[in-house]
């Protein structure tokens, strides 16, 4: 029964259950069956079919009813067919659920492949046009956003791609990326930065925060006046969070809007499914986003 159990696991159910060969599944489980019932006896010289017909009781025996009539051989096989259907109907959902988890396992890392191929150029796309405004302008800080454009580039190119990154990477690259708005933006703005977090060798998602932010600078910058900007980052044991806040200022749409806040909410879902709280308060004055994490 063992044996049969791993045949059909590993070997009927890939090879002939789902090529949608019920035939050949069929003959085989049927095959299995018929040696589970007539090996043994055959092996000890009994020939089941010549039983001798079990004796017929009128009245009870041992204080319960007669048994059904029939011979030795199929009183012995009902309880290999019972046993029997219980290791088939076991080993095929076993393996369906696990196929089942196979298929979810793709599909939800061909989600976040598809993510994160919209976001890596989203971020080039903002931060070049950073860059380009302080050469227009000819801002001495030009030389020193593009090399934080390096650090931003090489953190894509290198940790992106990957499940987890080390939080102080994440964070490095948070600074990096505040550091090129302020040096564009200058006067305009007047960034609010805390940062309580002594991150050790805790894990998180990459680019998993950053669209919070950006989206702070994208609609709470007014350039006519100075804009406040609110950024909170704080790590208590495993529990790490992130505050945001700005005031909105009326802008033209520009291409791209929403990619980054949508996909980041898609992101924790399929990442941090029930490790992570998202509060975002969005009416016509304020935008502030209140993101609870529970990291490894």
């Amino acid at each position: 029964m063992l044996s049969v159990f791993y045949l059909n696991y590993y070997l009927f159910i890939p090879a002939f259950y789902f090529k949608k060969k019920y035939i050949v599944y069929t003959f085989c489980i049927v095959t299995a069956l018929l040696l589970i019932c007539l090996l043994p006896s055959l092996l000890t010289g009994r020939i089941p079919w010549n039983s001798p017909p079990l004796p017929i009781h009128t009245g009870l025996v041992d204080g319960m009813p007669p048994s059904p009539r029939g011979n030795h051989f199929t009183q012995e096989i009902r309880h290999h067919i019972f046993l029997f259907i219980i290791v088939m109907l076991t080993s095929v959902l076993l393996r369906v659920r696990e196929r089942w988890f196979q298929a979810e396992t793709a599909r939800y890392n061909d989600e976040l492949s598809h993510l994160k191929a919209q976001i890596n150029p989203h971020f080039l796309f903002n931060t070049l046009n950073s860059i380009y405004s302080l050469a227009l302008a000819k801002d001495d800080g030009a030389p020193d956003a593009i090399v934080e454009l390096s650090e931003l580039m090489r953190y894509i190119i290198k940790d992106a791609d990957k499940h987890e990154v080390l939080l102080r990477k994440e964070l490095a690259y948070l600074n990096n990326y505040i550091a090129l708005q302020q040096s564009r933006l200058g006067r305009t703005v007047d960034i609010m930065y805390e940062v309580d977090v002594a991150p050790g060798d805790k894990m998180i998602a990459p680019l998993i925060i950053i669209s919070f932010i950006e989206n702070a600078f994208k609609y709470g910058v007014n350039p006519d006046k100075t804009s406040v900007i609110t950024i909170k980052l704080e790590l208590k044991q495993n529990i790490f969070s992130l505050y945001v806040a700005n005031k909105k200022v009326t802008k033209a749409p520009v291409d791209g809007d929403g990619i980054g806040v949508g996909n980041t909410k898609k992101r924790l879902q399929l990442l941090y499914p029930s490790r992570h709280e998202l509060q975002i308060v969005d009416n016509d004055i304020n935008f502030s986003v209140n993101l609870i994490m529970h990291l490894t």
